[in-house]
């Protein structure tokens, strides 16, 4: 039986040094919250320190089976750097389109110009990057690692899943993730589904989605019981320091994060900054794991989605970067 699920033979296999990340159990973090079997899946063990690694790989090695020898995108940061390292070794020319606000700070200049990407700077906001990336793929015939427009990107995300079943060794109860574009959801939702069809689990866990209050489609959304996400209006986003890797007026792939909560029968919420930073503590004095405050969001949403539903043990947080110093 194939532990890791099945994979297309159309679909680029995952580069080396990406996944397999630290699976552990939160014991210390269990007695704390007051409920058992947490576990803590940390994806800042991946190359450049966030799940973004997991979709980079996946749009780098895509771009060269289908013959490109550039790639594009718009980010506010950790996917840019990301995917600047992954075009840089695979010998691609990368074009990172990035809103200027973000690009000011010493760590990203530094980061991006070391994998020899060119930047180009914007007035607007990452909505606006994104758009711009995309003009530029289609004039240029650069290969387009945007979210959403049907760019399935979330398939870098798949194996998320399956590395959860494996290092578990069964089906949790739930796996709870935050959420910006949705991307990441979406790809765990569709990894756990594909285990499901070929009956290596018996059921599906219950997807808990977490992100910033006025600051997310996907939530807002499934808190109004909407069947679509509904964008946001810019003027209305509360940004911070803490909750920008969360920040979004429109989330790409948003319809398809909440189409799976909702299919799952799982859970969306908010974690305000104060929480983030209150989990993020508590990950670092408890646990010994040094997460971006974003990445700490689940377990306001976990704890939540407890309240609501009586369920059994078993519950997988998704902690998608590290802190950066």
């Amino acid at each position: 039986m194939d532990l890791m699920g099945p994979q297309n033979e159309d679909e680029p296999p995952p580069l080396d040094g990406v996944g397999d990340t630290l699976f552990t159990r939160a014991r210390n973090l269990e007695r704390t919250l007051g409920f058992g079997n947490i576990f803590l899946k940390f994806e800042g063990g991946n190359p450049t320190g966030t799940q973004k690694d997991r979709i980079s790989q996946y749009h780098v090695k895509k771009a060269l089976s289908e013959g490109y020898d550039t790639i594009t995108v718009g980010t506010c940061g950790n996917y840019g750097v990301s995917l600047a390292y992954f075009a840089k070794l695979a010998g691609l020319k990368a074009k990172i389109l990035i809103p200027e606000q973000y690009y000011v700070a010493p760590k990203r200049k530094e980061e991006l110009q070391s994998f020899n990407a060119e930047i180009l700077t914007i007035d607007g906001k990452y909505e606006d990057a994104v758009e711009e990336s995309r003009k530029f793929s289609r004039m240029e015939h650069i290969y387009d690692a945007n979210p959403g427009n049907g760019n399935e990107g979330w398939r870098g995300y798949m194996s998320i899943a399956y590395e959860i079943y494996r290092q578990l060794g069964r089906s949790p109860t739930a796996v709870a993730a935050p959420v910006g574009n949705g991307t990441t959801l979406v790809g765990i939702y569709h990894g756990f589904k594909n285990l499901f069809d070929k009956n290596i689990i018996d059921r599906m866990p219950y997807l808990v989605g977490a992100s910033t209050p006025g600051g997310n489609p996907i939530i807002k959304s499934f808190k109004t019981g909407a069947s679509k996400t509904e964008d946001l209006q810019p003027a209305e986003i509360k940004e911070s320091s803490i909750n920008e890797p969360l920040i979004a007026y429109h989330s790409y792939d948003g319809d398809d994060a909440l189409h799976a909560i909702y299919e799952t029968n799982g859970w969306a919420d908010y974690a305000s900054d104060s929480c983030m930073l209150k989990f993020h503590t508590l990950l670092k004095d408890l646990e010994g794991l040094n997460v971006l405050p974003a990445s700490a969001s689940p377990i306001e949403a976990l704890i939540k989605f407890k309240e609501h539903r009586v369920l059994n043990s078993d519950y997988v947080i998704v902690l998608t970067g590290r802190k950066f110093r």
